[in-house]
């Protein structure tokens, strides 16, 4: 018996397919707005529709009609495995509201002064694996999937005001909330007979993990006559509380009998304390042409928790260690002929994968580091309506012990302002 209970230990440890839920809410960057995201997410330093409130708030300043903002994401991510001599595909999709919100410039004489609020989804969970190959390791046929669906957004209101007449300041408060549901199944063979008694193993385990925290993030905003815009945006917040619901069940068939583990449910939770991010933008505008690069910067390796989980041993149990410090850079350009209301726009972003594992999990070599590629286009319609679309493609590489992961991701998103007047 005492081999049967080391079995299910052993194949965790080769076949680790789940990532930490810390991962999907600390490491994943989606993006906001379809005008900004066509641009690369080089948006620091101009910022100027509802999106503003998650780039830099000051660029709100520049807003002279006020607006009513929504807007909508489809999602498709893929990931070919390569688990020793075998390939497979994890196909997965979704489509969610993306930003729902208002702009309101208040009537002044001199300077701006505008208001903003509503809600926008930013990160974006989707993700996994699928295997079905002999390892030659465990001596088992092996075959499972890991998926992670979720999503994180905030619940945000700003203001922006003109300091000077070529300054803004700005400042936007967030409550963030989301979900993750993380589910795995796996079912180990011995087909050719290796082990002395065990024919098959399965084994299933999903969670459903809750998201909330305060944010706040302030932003200034300068721009010259030549063209020249500049833009810094600082943001904190409160510990990550997670809150999680967990289950899992196992069947283990012998020669002489199948043993069932009913199905066991538990609950946990724990909080996070984020590290400061800091972002920096500069551009440049002239003729309809508008080119721009931002920077952001946030250690995680300073992470740290603030309250430990009770009843399950956290998966990262040394952010330094486990997280690599590293900055996500955007490069973004729009062109707009006005005279035929259309604008066409084109980016690129690097956003390094952070959690490298190690330590009491299994380290993740980084072949090719996540980055994309992204186009868009907009419209105004009759002064009163403005369309915006853009497509993001991306992906990266990495290995993982005995596998191989192949990801690209596609995001597609669309919105549409409408605009109403607030003049004096």
């Amino acid at each position: 018996m005492s081999k049967h209970l080391c079995i299910p230990t052993f194949v965790i440890c080769v076949f680790a397919v789940s990532v930490p839920a810390q991962e999907v809410a600390l490491d994943s960057f989606s993006g906001i707005g379809a005008r900004a995201m066509g641009m690369g997410g080089a948006y620091i330093s101009v910022s100027d529709d509802f999106s503003g409130l998650f780039w830099n708030p000051a660029g709100l300043a520049r807003i002279e009609r006020g607006t009513v903002n929504w807007g909508v994401s489809h999602d498709r991510f893929r990931n070919i495995s390569q688990f020793f001599d075998r390939s497979s595909t994890l196909e997965l999709r979704s489509t969610r509201i993306a930003s729902l919100g208002f702009v309101y410039p208040v009537p002044v004489y001199r300077g701006s002064l505008v208001f903003a609020g509503g809600f926008g989804r930013n990160q974006n969970f989707d993700g996994g694996l699928q295997i079905d190959a002999y390892d030659t390791i465990a001596n088992f046929d092996k075959a499972g999937f890991s998926e992670d669906k979720g999503a994180l957004g905030a619940w945000t209101f700003g203001a922006a005001i003109d300091l000077m007449p070529r300054l803004a300041a700005g400042i936007s408060l967030f409550r963030w909330g989301g979900t993750n549901r993380f589910l795995q199944e796996l079912t180990l063979e011995d087909v050719q007979r290796v082990h002395a008694d065990t024919i098959r193993i399965f084994q299933r385990f999903e969670s459903e993990e809750r998201y909330s925290a305060w944010g706040i993030q302030g932003g200034i905003r300068y721009w010259h006559p030549t063209g020249f815009q500049f833009g810094i945006v600082a943001t904190a917040a409160t510990p990550l509380r997670v809150s999680a619901e967990l289950a899992d069940e196992f069947e283990d068939e012998f020669e002489d009998r199948t043993d069932t583990y009913p199905r066991e449910s538990f609950s946990d939770a724990y909080e996070i304390r984020q590290p400061l991010t800091f972002g920096m933008g500069i551009g440049w505008s002239s003729g309809g042409l508008t080119v721009s690069g931002d920077v952001h910067y946030g250690d995680l390796q300073e992470i740290t928790y603030e309250i430990l989980p009770l009843n399950i041993a956290p998966n990262v149990d040394d952010f330094r260690r486990q997280y690599r410090s590293a900055a996500r850079l955007h490069l973004g350009c729009e062109y707009v002929i006005s005279h035929w209301g259309i604008a066409f726009r084109g980016g690129y972003y690097r956003d390094p994968v952070r959690y490298v594992g190690g330590g009491s999990v299994p380290e993740i070599q980084i072949e090719t580091d996540r980055d994309a590629w992204t186009l868009g286009f907009g419209t105004e319609l009759e002064k009163a309506v403005t369309l915006d679309f853009a497509a993001v493609i991306g992906g990266y590489k990495a290995i993982e012990g005995n596998r191989a992961d192949r990801v690209r991701a596609v995001r597609v998103l669309a919105s549409a302002r409408f605009y109403f007047f607030t003049g004096l």
